[in-house]
């Protein structure tokens, strides 16, 4: 008969590895769920029938708990007093910019433009030399790829050979005219954004560092000016095989790369940075304050970075948020706002613990301030206990919000801190950012590790595209936005075909994707005359 251990005893990891985090509970680590790391280590089974006496247990049984060293915390000697904290940090007062008439296919080519394309031409050929295959793509079939790739978003089929067959019910005319099928498969084969030769071996993510770098510049360089900003991850589906995939249970996308995502409050993403588990290097000068604060001050000093010196304000959940995060940020002139949890609190906070809350009426809330105004921490009872806190906002006054009662079986009013709805409000931009994206999201599907990422790059810049449509007071929506750079891009720059003695466009061809080859696109004028670019420079 097989024996049933009493106890199973799994010792520290001896590599000193420190486990991935998320934003879930911190406290439902069991049997089930426990990170490679420590399920690779030694382990020993035992029963109590197995040991005569005490002097018989092995020394797993008298081996105690080893604490975790946590950074001394800054916030440990603050003096705290039960008011609330006076905003001392100047207003948001942007600078005026005019706002751009730009057709959808330049607002995208502002990302992806002429040495975007150049370095992946560049690139891809030489992969294709390498590997004794003809590296002859010229920068306009690499547009014409991504052209594709931005209309697999909206117009898929379930093997992308399907959009040259000849069959009625798949072939698709515009990418048969804009590049041969063998053409498509050759660029997949050896789409590249760096030389293999030069990666650098601690960057699990080198093979696409570059564009990495160049599409993070130009996301930051052409953000719309907003005070609000938000931090936070999101994922990237992935089903293969990398040392990085992550997967969290709970999020609408469970596999993938995780990614840190900012972006302001329209949902432009204005950085991004790949997470890499527990090989992420944290930059030296914030290693003190932990993962989620080095995020968060990365993308400070991104911001501050740019030529506009503002006083901007962050937003970010409990993940990242610690009082001396909020007090680093102050030190830099920027607002910070996050929730917060209870073991990240300081003991000396003299606010009521989440159970004396709970036993008030719906609604209840408890605040204070440090004693220089640096930070407050407020708690909130709603549906449950919310912890938050601020180096600017103030916790009153208080609005009414709407709430229905399972205990009164009724909706009724609850009093809400400022705090919290300013939170509410700013917060979850970054998820309204990734529902854009997988509207339409493209769905070819390739073979190589990093192709889901070039996509979603891809991705990234027609959604960011499309923000800065609507900022300009643009009419379309993002289906019809996208539709239109896709169409656009496959018109204009697709292989040429002669037609001599005839300079007119195909029938099917639109206003906007017209492409003369004297590097710019058709400006329409009522007239009869050229176009009005042409007319200006050349007459």
């Amino acid at each position: 008969m097989d024996l049933i251990p009493d106890e199973i005893i799994i010792f520290p990891p001896d590599d000193g590895e420190v486990t991935d985090e998320d934003s879930g509970e911190e406290d439902n680590v069991v049997i089930n769920n426990l990170p490679g790391v420590q399920l690779r280590t030694s382990a020993e089974v035992e029963n109590a029938s197995d040991f005569d006496s005490e002097d018989d247990l092995p020394l797993s049984r008298f081996v105690k708990r080893q604490k975790l060293s946590r950074p001394n915390n800054k916030h440990t000697e603050m003096t705290w007093t039960k008011t609330d904290i006076t905003p001392n940090m100047p207003s948001w007062t942007p600078p005026y910019r005019p706002k751009q008439n730009i057709s959808a296919v330049e607002s995208f080519f502002l990302f992806f433009d002429d040495d975007v394309i150049n370095m992946l031409v560049t690139y891809t050929n030489l992969y294709a030399r390498t590997n004794n295959r003809v590296g002859d793509v010229t920068m306009d079939e690499m547009r014409c790829f991504i052209g594709i790739l931005l209309l697999s978003g909206y117009n898929c089929v379930s093997r992308r050979e399907m959009y040259w067959e000849n069959l009625a019910d798949t072939n698709n005319t515009l990418v048969c005219n804009a590049m041969s099928r063998n053409r498509f498969r050759h660029i997949m084969q050896n789409i590249h954004c760096c030389d293999n030769q030069n990666l650098n071996q601690d960057d699990k993510f080198a093979k696409i560092r570059p564009l990495i770098e160049v599409l993070n510049n130009k996301f930051l360089d052409l953000a719309p000016l907003e005070e609000h900003h938000c931090v936070d991850e999101s994922m990237i589906p992935y089903y293969g095989r990398h040392p990085t995939k992550q997967f969290i249970r709970g999020k609408p996308i469970r596999w993938g790369y995780k990614v840190w995502t900012a972006t302001n409050r329209l949902g432009y993403i204005e950085w991004f940075e790949s997470y890499q588990g527990s090989k992420t290097k944290l930059s030296e000068k914030y290693k003190e304050l932990g993962l989620g604060a080095n995020v968060v001050l990365q993308f400070a000093d991104r911001l501050l970075s740019g030529k506009d010196n503002l006083n901007y304000h962050i937003f970010f959940d409990d993940l990242f948020t610690s009082l001396p995060l909020l007090l680093e940020l102050k030190s830099r002139g920027l607002k910070g706002t996050g929730t917060i949890r209870e073991n990240r609190l300081p003991k000396n906070c003299p606010i009521k613990s989440a159970d004396k809350l709970k036993k008030e009426q719906r609604g209840s809330l408890d605040f204070a301030s440090s004693k220089n105004n640096e930070v407050t921490v407020c708690k909130w009872y709603d549906n449950n206990i919310v912890s938050i806190s601020s180096n600017n906002l103030k916790v009153l006054p208080t609005t009414q919000v709407k709430r229905f009662s399972q205990k009164e079986k009724k909706v009724i009013y609850v009093p809400q801190p400022n705090i919290i709805k300013k939170y509410n409000e700013n917060m979850g931009r970054v998820d309204r950012a990734d529902e854009n994206i997988s509207l339409y999201r493209v769905s070819i599907r390739g073979k190589k590790w990093y192709f889901p990422l070039l996509c979603h790059f891809i991705d990234m810049a027609e959604q960011n595209a499309w923000r800065i449509h609507k900022v300009n007071e643009g009419k379309l929506d993002h289906l019809g936005f996208r539709r239109i750079i896709a169409t656009g891009i496959l018109e204009s720059f697709k292989k040429r075909q002669s037609l001599i003695g005839s300079n007119k466009l195909p029938k099917h061809a639109k206003s906007y994707s017209r492409y003369v080859g004297m590097d710019h696109m058709v400006l329409y004028q009522d007239k009869q005359t050229r176009c009005v670019y042409c007319r200006s420079h050349f007459y």
